[in-house]
């Protein structure tokens, strides 16, 4: 199982109205950033938002 908490209040995910970025850009980009890390072999990971804030975190279980 892929568990994936990403905690969308902050300023990278929302537009210049303050309502969620409906285009989605910054999910995807931390979802990209996932896949990577999988390729790598990773099993778990901090989810980081643009601006550097930790927004939350992945973890792949058997």
């Amino acid at each position: 199982m892929l568990k994936i908490e990403i905690k969308t209040g902050g300023a990278a995910y929302r537009n210049e109205d303050g309502e969620l970025d409906r285009s989605a850009y910054e999910l995807r980009r931390n979802l990209k950033e996932i896949e990577e890390k999988l390729e790598y072999g990773y099993q778990a990971g901090y989810i980081m938002d643009i601006n550097g804030n930790k927004v939350g975190n992945w973890t792949l279980e058997d």
